[in-house]
């Protein structure tokens, strides 16, 4: 695994899940369901088709919290405007993109948890690269999806999925959690 910096907070790490754990959580998320993702505007969800159209799967994980966190823990910015890191999120978003879906520009919501703990980045991780389309834009930078090259962003970094052209794109997302110093 290498860590690339992108400027602003953005950063990527290679390879940081396997080919057969990609195949894995596209087979288990297929197996699931999705349905039409809508977007969280005043803390309701609502369907915005020219805004995004893409589908998805929402469960929640703890023990693949845990393991993906030990995992990327060494990679992570230990603390974040006064916020010590946390953990993953347990609630993971499994996305996919057919040819023409994608998710226009936006910012990520911040989660918080009963616990004290807030979200501050989005982590996702690209499962497959088999398709055409669907970079991840910040206007300045553009990242390819490569199958098991996780991206680290702020939330408050405005960006999109561009439109897939061709096969189906697939991510898996969580968000990288952080608590107050001095807090349990």
């Amino acid at each position: 695994m290498q860590v690339q910096r992108h400027g602003a907070g953005i950063f990527t790490i290679s390879d940081f899940l396997s080919p057969q754990e990609c195949d894995g959580f596209i087979a288990r998320s297929e197996g699931r369901g999705f349905v039409a993702a809508g977007i969280q505007i005043d803390g309701e969800e609502q369907m915005l088709k020219d805004v995004r159209n893409n589908d998805r799967v929402i469960w929640d994980d703890p023990a693949l919290a845990a393991t993906l966190f030990e995992r990327a823990r060494p990679l992570l910015p230990a603390a974040v405007d006064g916020y010590r890191l946390a953990g993953l999120n347990d609630r993971f978003r499994y996305y996919r993109y057919a040819q023409t879906q994608r998710f226009d520009w936006h910012f990520d919501g911040s989660v918080g948890l009963p616990d004290g703990r807030e979200s501050l980045l989005t982590f996702m991780v690209y499962l497959n690269d088999d398709f055409t389309g669907g970079r991840t834009d910040f206007g300045w930078e553009s990242i390819a999806p490569v199958r098991g090259l996780a991206l680290v962003f702020p939330h408050h970094r405005r960006h999109r999925g561009a439109a897939v052209t061709s096969g189906h794109k697939y991510v898996l997302r969580s968000d990288v959690m952080y608590g107050k110093v001095g807090s349990d």
